[in-house]
């Protein structure tokens, strides 16, 4: 809850600029691919580097970083370097390291088998996303015992999700640089209906001795028809927003704080149908603790989180499919208790 007022936008404007500026959009038949120089890495070559001293142990936070976001973008890794950097002065975090010089020692950490360049195009132009090797993740447990994603089955996610994880690493990294952040846990994990499901992120703040529970969620609905029919991936889609709803609802019965959720989509279409989803699984009392953004709105709104979210604020009954709900209307978020 911020004390400085600010002016907030109508939440006909945040939803039109929901696609607008975005670089993290799918297009049917996206293909993201592994650059050559970075697909070729083991754990037994990074052991090598590691045993002559060729990486420092400020490597190995800067791949805590990127691990964390799964797939984003050298701005947001500067900015949590900065955050760690604040956060554990005591150790060798380069958090005053230069974007230039980061970016050189991340393409070098490629090479290396630590980090992974995936890219794809858009609208003729490449976009470049890094992710922790699954190898390097094991080192960065092994050496700082720091747990981070080491599935190898990462790095085969649909180019989709790969997109709504770099969306909401924007979303994410914000919630990071707050001064009231007391605690992080990216992808906290939770069994639903005997499936493990890997959410993306829960942050904890606290402002004059009030505590928020923050957690952000992608639900990027656009169907990826190279690899899902369109039923499949409604499938999925619901199963993963009812595991997500155990998944707060659980938080809340912890009572460790006010719980507020942020869910990311892509553009004004999937703000409709995430939001729709939400109305049919989650209760109603929970719609006003429920916000949504996009990166396109983001960067819209000059890049400040809390002026750029909205929230539903009623439902209504579909006639044609009598037990569906649907967002009746939407309104910003006048004051809103984010950081």
């Amino acid at each position: 809850m911020m004390e400085e007022k600010m002016e907030t936008r109508a939440a006909r404007e945040i939803v039109a600029m929901m696609g607008d500026k975005a670089l993290f959009s799918y297009i049917p038949g996206m293909e993201i691919k592994t650059m050559e120089s970075d697909s070729r890495s083991s754990l037994d070559k990074i052991a090598c580097y590691f045993h002559e001293e060729q990486f420092a142990i400020s490597d190995l936070y800067i791949g805590y970083a990127v691990s964390l976001y799964r797939f984003t973008i050298p701005k947001v890794i500067a900015a949590t370097i900065k955050v760690f950097g604040d956060l554990w002065p005591q150790k060798h975090i380069p958090k005053s390291i230069d974007r230039d010089a980061l970016r050189n020692r991340m393409r070098k950490m490629c090479g290396m088998g630590m980090l992974r360049r995936v890219s794809y195009d858009l609208n003729g132009k490449q976009i470049v996303l890094y992710s922790a090797t699954p190898e390097f993740a094991k080192v960065i447990y092994q050496s700082l015992k720091i747990a981070t994603d080491s599935r190898p089955e990462k790095d085969m996610i649909p180019p989709i999700e790969i997109l709504g994880h770099a969306a909401s690493s924007l979303i994410t990294s914000e919630l990071m640089s707050s001064p009231y952040l007391k605690d992080f846990n990216f992808m906290p994990k939770y069994w639903f209906h005997d499936t493990l499901y890997i959410f993306n992120g829960k942050f904890t703040h606290e402002i004059n001795g009030e505590t928020f529970i923050t957690i952000v969620e992608p639900l990027f609905t656009r169907v990826d028809t190279k690899r899902f029919t369109k039923e499949e991936w409604n499938t999925y889609l619901q199963a993963r927003v009812e595991a997500l709803w155990g998944y707060v609802d659980l938080q809340e019965k912890k009572q460790e704080g006010k719980l507020q959720l942020i869910i990311v989509c892509e553009d004004k279409d999937d703000f409709k149908n995430a939001g729709t989803l939400i109305c049919n699984v989650f209760s109603e009392s929970y719609l006003e603790r429920i916000y949504f953004t996009s990166e396109g709105a983001l960067k819209s709104g000059e890049n400040i989180l809390k002026n750029n979210m909205i929230r539903i604020t009623s439902v209504v009954q579909n006639e044609s499919e009598p037990f569906v709900k649907r967002p009746e209307s939407v309104s910003s978020v006048p004051s809103y208790q984010f950081f």
